[in-house]
């Protein structure tokens, strides 16, 4: 009786040494799968492998947009749906090393990763937390373990991002960051865009995309610099998300002109309106910087603007039509 007992013990232990358990959570490194409730988050990850949440990262991404011409490259499916619907997907997050890559029995964490947070429904930004050193590289995907029979229905379900760096990027890295990213060691504060489509990889996963990185302003904005770069003109002037068009039910400070950028002929359609020589049409509400009525004061804020000089208006900002600066 005491040998079954031993043997019983010795099964739980050995058991035991391959299931992580996170409160009602129970993930097995070892064992391959599709994204599920189950599936540990990025947080959970760092800290059953001995790791801490201080030192840590956090890297956006932006789900693709669903491509009615293509739906098969759509990375929202049965297999990875939410209860926000068909528009939203559970996506993940895998990377090959440090902590989180390899679970404390030995034992290399399986495909398709860690569950990222969704952050921004209406933008469908996700949010994934990563270890701020020593993870040299992550991978996107759809949480969609597709397998490595392309005859497989489900192959074609599955859709990730070529492995991409997260130490840090120095200026002439990447063409969208030509001052680098905020943090010289980190992606900290930046997002992963995916490219159109463009190619299919032997790894197995049939769908696997290029993709850029920006920084991060919030609410769905990216842009090429850090806020705290002299190139950087406001969250929404910043912005190159093709999705968003503020011409609509806004207008930028300073914008005298309406082209949707701040130049020094804002400035000159100021003082030639004032000076009633009508060449140039001008938005008076834009072109009025401080609030205090269209003069020449406004044109010289925004050539102060333009040469980097303080000014205590937030020129270059996006307002809602109607609304006072």
């Amino acid at each position: 009786m005491k040998r079954i007992l031993s043997v019983i013990l010795s099964l739980a232990i050995l058991l035991s040494a391959s299931v992580i358990c996170f409160g009602a959570v129970t993930y097995n490194p070892t064992e391959a799968y599709t994204v599920s409730a189950d599936t540990p988050t990025c947080e959970e990850a760092i800290l059953a492998c001995g790791g801490d949440l201080e030192n840590t990262q956090r890297v956006y991404f932006q789900l693709p947009a669903e491509d009615p011409e293509h739906p098969e490259y759509d990375w929202t499916n049965y297999y990875n749906s939410t209860d926000l619907g068909l528009n939203y997907c559970q996506v993940c997050v895998f990377w090959w090393y440090g902590t989180g890559s390899e679970w404390p029995d030995g034992t290399t964490a399986k495909w398709v990763g860690y569950r990222a947070k969704l952050v921004d429904a209406e933008n469908r930004i996700y949010e994934a937390v990563l270890p701020a050193s020593g993870v040299p590289n992550i991978v996107w995907n759809n949480g969609v373990n597709g397998g490595t029979d392309k005859s497989a229905e489900i192959f074609r379900y599955a859709h990730q991002l070529k492995d991409s760096n997260v130490e840090g990027a120095e200026v002439g890295d990447y063409d969208t960051l030509p001052e680098g990213s905020p943090d010289p060691d980190s992606m900290d504060g930046c997002i992963q865009i995916s490219r159109i489509r463009d190619d299919l990889s032997e790894l197995p996963i049939g769908d696997v995309r290029s993709s850029d990185w920006y920084v991060y302003y919030g609410d769905g904005c990216y842009g090429n610099y850090p806020t705290n770069s002299p190139s950087y003109r406001g969250k929404h002037a910043s912005c190159v998300n093709p999705e968003h068009d503020h011409s609509a039910d806004t207008y930028m400070i300073g914008d005298a002109d309406t082209d949707r950028d701040i130049s020094v002929l804002d400035a000159t359609v100021i003082q030639r309106f004032i000076s009633e020589i009508a060449v140039y049409s001008c938005d008076e509400q834009a072109a009025d910087v401080d609030g205090n009525g269209l003069d020449i004061t406004d044109a010289t804020l925004i050539q102060r603007y333009l040469s980097d000089m303080d000014v205590p208006y937030p020129i270059g900002e996006f307002v809602e039509k109607g609304k006072l600066v």
